[in-house]
């Protein structure tokens, strides 16, 4: 019998690299989801530098941020996003795959 998904609390995540790689998978669902939320328009929003937004989704591409970012700098961008747009739901499959409900 397959084990369910479960919910995703990026909370409980503490390396950045996959915070990093959630954060850019949740702000594509957005943007692609029938509210066409743009990055620029969320960081607008949450009064957000946009760079810093771009800093926090683009965290493996620039490995040399990663001293200057923390766990808790997601963390909190997170909260703020998911407060938002509290129907979106994070999901993560038995196999690791990671799919997002609205």
């Amino acid at each position: 019998m397959p084990k369910p998904p479960r919910r995703l609390n990026p909370h409980q995540i503490t390396d950045k690299t996959q915070l990093a790689q959630l954060l850019d998978e949740y702000l594509a669902t957005l943007e692609n989801s029938p509210m066409q939320v743009h990055p620029k328009a969320l960081a607008w929003e949450l009064q957000l530098p946009e760079n810093l937004l771009a800093r926090l989704r683009n965290l493996p591409q620039n490995p040399a941020d990663t001293p200057e970012i923390t766990a808790e700098d997601y963390h909190i961008l997170f909260s703020n996003i998911m407060f938002r747009f509290p129907t979106v739901k994070m999901w993560q499959a038995a196999n690791g795959e990671i799919f997002f409900e609205m």
